[in-house]
C-alpha cells in the first residue's frame, strides 16, 4: 500500500503544479464575480436608452405609451434606490445614488418620413429602422429601435396594433407597451358599465398572497423564505461543477495514463509494483486532485455569492447558509468521491488499453453519452425531487452520484441516502475489480485496441 501512496503522492503533485490547474483555481471565482456583476456593467455601459417612435391617428394611445415608458423607469430607480439605502446603512461612505438609466425613450418621427398615407410614412421610415439613418436624440445620433403603428380606429386596437423592429427578440419594449394598453383599455369597459375610476383601482390592486409553510419544521417556525425556495436549486449548480471537475480530472487521468503507457513510463514501474498499486496509487492522487478543486470551488463560489454578488446578496446569503450545512456538504463530497472513483476507474481501465489520444477519445464517447442522461433529467429531479423519476434514477449506479446531489437539499429519506451510497460502495469496489483485470491485462499490450470478444478474455484472465 506504501508503494500506491508514493504514487498517489507524485500523481498528486504532477497535476497540482500544473499552470493549467492554478489558473483555473483562481479564474473559477473571477469568473463567478463576473456572472453576477459584468451583465449589470454591460446593462449600463453597452446597452444604449433606445429610440422609438410611435404613429398614433387618433392621438389617444401617445400618452398612454409615454406614461407607461416613465413609470417602467421610475420604479426601477426606486428598486434601486431601496438596495442603495440598506446598503448606506451598513456603509456611510458609499457614494450617492445614481439613477437608473433609461431604457427607452420615444422619439418623434422624422420629418422627411412622413407620407401621403400611413402605408407610406412606415415605407419612408425603413431606412431608419434598419440603420442606413439615424434619429436626434439627447444622447446624439442614434438608430430607431422600433416603430410603434396604431390603427386609425381607436377600437381596433386589440388586433390592429403594429411592432416593427429589426430586434424582435427584445420583447421588453412592445411587452410594456401591451401591458399598458390593456390595462388602459380595461379601465375604459369598466368606466362603461358605471363603475368610478377609484373603485376600478382599488380592485386592481387586490391581490392574493400564500404564506407558505413546511410541515416538516418545528412548531412556530413553519414559515418558508425565498432562499429556502431557492434551496432546491442550488444543488443543480453542484451538479454542474461536479460534472465539469468529474470530467476534467477524468481527461487528466486519461490522458498521462496513454501518455506514460506510450512513454514507456509504466515498463520502469511495474519494475517496482505490482499493477494493482499503480492503478489504486493513480486513482488516489487524481482523485485527491478532483477534491481538491471540488472544494477550492465551493469555497470561491461560497464567498462570492456572500460578499460580492450584488444585488442578489440579501438571497445569497441567507441561501448558502441553508446549503453549505454538514447534512448538505457531506452527502455532496461522499457523492463526488464514488462518482469519480466510479467513472474514474474505468476510464483508467480504458486509458491502459490505449497507445494514443485519439484511441482513447473513442472510448470517451460512449462514457459521455452515459454522463449527459442525469444532466437532461436535472431541471425535473430540482423540480421533484422525491418523484418517480428521481427515485428510478438514483438507484441506477452510473446516474446515482448526480442524481442523489440534486436531490439532497429535498431531503430524502435517510434509508435512500444510505441505500444509495451503499449501492455505489459496491459499485465502485465491483468496477475496481474489473479496471484492475483489465489495468493487469492491457497496460503493458501494444497494437490496436482490443475488440469487445479480446475484452472479455481480458476480463476473465
Amino acid at each position: 500500500m506504501k508503494y500506491a501512496l508514493r504514487i498517489a503522492f507524485r500523481e498528486f503533485g504532477e497535476h497540482v503544479k500544473t499552470k493549467g490547474f492554478i489558473i483555473g483555481l483562481i479564474l473559477f471565482p473571477v469568473l463567478v464575480f463576473a456572472g453576477f456583476r459584468v451583465p449589470a456593467i454591460l446593462e449600463q455601459i453597452s446597452k444604449p436608452t433606445r429610440a422609438f417612435a410611435v404613429i398614433d391617428p387618433t392621438g389617444r394611445f401617445t400618452a398612454i405609451v409615454d406614461e407607461a415608458v416613465e413609470r417602467d423607469w421610475q420604479e426601477r430607480d426606486d428598486k434601486a434606490r431601496l438596495v442603495w439605502l440598506e446598503k448606506k446603512k451598513a456603509d456611510a461612505q458609499l457614494a450617492d445614488h445614481v439613477p437608473e438609466k433609461r431604457l427607452f425613450r420615444r422619439v418623434e418621427v422624422p420629418p422627411e418620413a412622413i407620407g401621403a398615407d400611413l402605408s407610406e410614412t412606415i415605407a419612408n421610415l425603413k431606412p431608419w429602422l434598419t440603420g442606413e439613418r439615424k434619429v436626434h436624440t439627447d444622447d446624439g445620433e442614434q438608430e430607431l429601435f422600433a416603430l410603434i403603428v396604431f390603427p386609425p380606429v381607436a377600437g381596433q386596437v386589440r388586433k390592429g396594433v403594429q411592432y416593427w423592429s429589426t430586434n424582435l427578440t427584445d420583447e421588453a419594449l412592445s411587452k410594456l407597451v401591451s401591458r399598458a394598453l390593456a390595462e388602459d383599455l380595461r379601465r375604459k369597459e369598466y368606466t362603461e358599465k358605471g363603475i368610478p375610476q377609484a373603485e376600478v383601482e382599488r380592485i386592481a390592486r387586490i391581490d392574493v398572497k400564500f404564506d407558505d409553510k413546511d410541515p416538516r419544521k418545528a412548531a412556530g417556525e413553519e414559515d418558508v423564505g425565498t432562499a429556502e425556495k431557492l434551496r432546491q436549486w442550488a444543488p443543480v449548480g453542484f451538479v454542474y461543477l461536479m460534472f465539469v471537475a468529474m470530467m476534467t480530472v477524468a481527461q487528466m487521468l486519461l490522458s498521462s495514463t496513454v501518455e506514460e503507457k506510450a512513454s514507456r513510463i509504466f515498463e520502469v514501474l511495474l519494475s517496482s509494483v505490482t499493477p494493482w498499486e499503480l492503478m489504486l496509487g493513480k486513482l488516489i492522487g487524481v482523485a485527491a486532485v478532483g477534491l481538491t478543486m471540488f472544494a477550492a470551488w465551493l469555497v470561491s463560489l461560497f464567498v462570492v455569492l456572500r460578499f460580492a454578488s450584488g444585488g442578489v446578496g440579501e438571497v445569497a446569503g441567507p441561501l448558502m447558509s441553508l446549503v453549505f450545512t454538514p447534512g448538505v456538504l457531506v452527502p455532496l463530497a461522499a457523492y463526488f468521491l464514488l462518482g469519480f472513483l466510479l467513472y474514474a476507474s474505468l476510464l483508467l481501465a480504458l486509458g491502459s488499453l490505449c497507445n494514443t489520444l485519439k484511441e482513447a477519445q473513442n472510448f470517451m464517447s460512449p462514457v459521455m453519452i452515459v454522463l449527459m442522461i442525469p444532466l437532461f433529467a436535472m431541471i425535473f429531479v430540482a423540480r421533484d425531487p422525491n418523484g418517480v423519476l428521481a427515485k428510478v434514477l438514483s438507484w441506477i449506479p452510473p446516474f446515482t452520484p448526480f442524481t442523489m446531489m440534486n436531490r439532497i437539499a429535498g431531503d430524502p429519506a435517510g434509508w435512500e441516502i444510505a441505500g444509495t451510497l451503499g449501492l455505489l460502495l459496491v459499485s465502485v469496489a465491483l468496477m475496481l475489480w474489473l479496471a484492475g483485470r483489465i489495468f493487469r491485462n492491457g497496460v503493458l499490450r501494444t497494437g490496436a485496441p482490443p475488440k469487445i470478444v479480446e475484452l472479455w478474455r481480458l476480463l476473465r484472465g
